[in-house]
């Protein structure tokens, strides 16, 4: 891995945690050394057994009161050499001692080490997450509606954990093993540095190695990673419609459909396992093949050269456990491969552009004030990304401030598109919408939003209670406000009827209430907004005849005073909009009243005799 990974790039911020983590480091260089330490003690340890007399005697006065040693050394020296008893046995209870007391403060290191790697990572883990969603909730919409949201939610949650794993690696399992293999390794290399560099000759081809079954490990998690997206949209589907799914007996096609994704999932688990399963191995066999070739080197020497076998039997022990603590480095390799293909999942969220919605954009954008004059689109087109045709194309519209303007047209022909560029949710690709003469994309964002209301088709309400969903993005609003506006909107009545009324908790979506509930309340929080700007997307599709005339009462009320655009799709609405605007395939081919529209206008008079629908009866 280089520099360059991602995986370094979101590691960053385990920069925000430094002392826990120099505390980390700390503890793992003292459990490295209390590791190296008791492999050192298999030296005297064997010397006592092969029976030499005073192996700690002479391991001081050779390392430590030699005379080519500093003045400090040599008085640590012979203070020891005044405390090490000089009986066999005794010595052999002392390094006895030495060892557990080395292995006890290892194991409290390493559980000491291993909590604040984990402590760190979490919280590394949760920033992540945090930023993610930040990034895509602030994000512009032509971008997010790039990608679907499913995976966005597999980014944020599946693969946010995929990087802890990886970064866990890193600064706990990684960081431990390669103390403890880099401390037995120095111990090989001081007591015999011939033997240590022969066993070392292998490492360079083990990192290639390691290098290439990365490459594989990458591609092949990237693609796992895709695969759990794609599954967890399937999951959003069919889950989220299962009402749709039962009526029409489709559960087999649904299993179906599942099945497919799902063998596609395991298929490239098995690709990536057979990769992990391969590397593991082989690693292990080349570091087996150069233990046996210092085996045989140590043999050599005890055998041919009549050299004591203390001194190689320890450095085989030393590699030993030096080739044990990195044995396991194969695996760490493989999960931060896998964490390296989740990392740039991740930063590909992170570079999406956002929307000026920030403190210091609206401080630096002058604010809109209350809109008062016109609306106008100055020949506005809009393309969507990976898209040749224009959604919207060479539009021009004035919309007098107070005027109720119907847009219509066929599927596909641009109309919430064109009414998405006046809060600029979507931003124009060419020309300028225009509010009371100030071009949108030069003012602050939030001034201009504060000032909209938007209902759509599609019901959206969130976790909490009825008086929190119709004051949402209003904290502290009083009750009463709340309440005169659930009466505008005619939901009072049905609020009153529910055991806890305003204070009732709503489901998922708004569960136990009727989509023409769950409208009314979507309409009364556009009502407490007091919007100068309605821009009604179908609002009413979701009602019954019976609530449609007592709602429609109630908007024409509330329009007064405010611009209102409609998505219409009753011909009610229509006839009551000052003025009409048909939209084909992106464009205004004309506009004006109903009656003047059915005269001159044929595609009009299509729509009002096949799309529209007749007014309700009793309205």
């Amino acid at each position: 891995m280089t520099v360059r990974d991602p995986i370094w790039k979101t590691a960053g911020v385990l920069l925000n945690y430094k002392r826990q983590i120099s505390l980390a480091v700390g503890i793992a260089l003292l459990t490295a050394v209390c590791f190296g330490g008791g492999i050192g003690m298999v030296l005297p340890t064997m010397q006592l057994l092969l029976g030499q007399q005073q192996p700690l005697h002479g391991l001081i006065e050779q390392h430590l009161t030699a005379p080519d040693q500093p003045e400090a050394l040599q008085q640590l020296g012979h203070y020891l050499l005044a405390y090490i008893p000089t009986d066999p046995y005794e010595s052999f209870v002392m390094v006895m001692i030495s060892f557990a007391v080395l292995t006890v403060v290892g194991s409290i290191g390493r559980y000491l080490h291993e909590l604040l790697s984990l402590t760190v990572v979490a919280r590394a883990v949760m920033v992540w997450r945090g930023r993610l969603f930040r990034r895509l909730i602030h994000a512009r919409m032509d971008q997010v509606m790039l990608r679907s949201n499913a995976d966005h939610i597999s980014r944020v949650i599946a693969d946010a954990a995929v990087l802890g794993r990886g970064l866990n690696a890193m600064l706990g399992k990684a960081l431990a093993k390669l103390l403890n293999g880099a401390a037995a390794l120095a111990v090989a290399v001081w007591i015999d540095w011939r033997l240590s560099l022969i066993a070392m000759v292998g490492l360079p081809l083990i990192a290639v190695l390691l290098r290439k079954f990365g490459k594989k490990i990458r591609r092949a998690s990237n693609r796992l990673l895709q695969q759990q997206g794609r599954m967890i949209a399937l999951l959003n589907e069919s889950l989220g419609g299962i009402r749709v799914v039962k009526v029409h007996h489709a559960e087999g096609y649904e299993r179906r459909r599942f099945a497919r994704i799902n063998r596609k999932l395991f298929t490239e688990e098995m690709r990536m396992r057979q990769v992990r399963a391969m590397s593991s191995p082989i690693v292990e066999t080349l570091g087996l093949f150069g233990v046996m070739l210092v085996a045989t080197i140590a043999a050599w020497y005890i055998f041919r050269q009549d050299v004591t076998p203390a001194h190689f039997m320890t450095v085989l022990a030393a590699l030993g456990a030096a080739a044990a603590s990195l044995k396991p480095i194969t695996d760490l390799n493989n999960q931060l491969q896998e964490a390296n293909a989740a990392a740039a999942r991740i930063l590909d969220v992170i570079a999406i552009p956002t929307e000026p919605t920030g403190r210091t954009a609206d401080q630096q954008a002058p604010p809109l004030g209350r809109h008062s004059s016109a609306v106008v689109f100055d020949r506005v087109s809009f393309t969507y990304g990976g898209q040749e045709r224009p959604a919207v194309r060479e539009v021009e519209l004035s919309v007098t401030h107070g005027q109720t303007i119907a847009i219509v047209g066929a599927n596909g022909s641009g109309k919430t598109t064109l009414l998405s560029l006046v809060p600029r949710l979507l931003d124009p690709s060419d020309g300028r919408v225009l509010i009371d003469g100030t071009d949108i994309a030069a003012i602050s964002l939030r001034s201009l939003r504060q000032q909209i209301a938007v209902v759509t088709q599609q019901t959206v309400l969130f976790e909490g209670t009825i008086a929190q969903n119709i004051a949402y993005g209003r904290l502290y609003e009083p009750i009463e406000k709340i309440v005169a506006a659930a009466k505008a909107a005619y939901a009072h009545e049905f609020i009153q009827s529910l055991p806890k009324k305003y204070q009732t908790v709503l489901g998922e979506g708004g569960e136990g209430l009727s989509g023409g509930q769950r409208q009314r309340l979507c309409i009364a929080r556009a009502i407490l907004r007091d919007p100068a700007i309605l821009i009604l997307d179908e609002a009413t599709s979701q009602i019954d005849a019976d609530s449609e005339a007592k709602i429609n009462r109630a908007l024409n009320d509330f329009r007064h005073g405010r611009t209102t655009f409609i998505i219409a799709h009753r011909l009610s609405t229509v006839i009551d909009a000052d003025r009409i605007v048909v939209m084909d395939q992106g464009q205004i081919i004309d506009t004006g009243t109903h009656a003047q529209l059915l005269d001159r206008c044929d595609t009009y008079r299509v729509l009002a005799h096949s799309q529209l629908q007749a007014v309700p009866a009793g309205s």
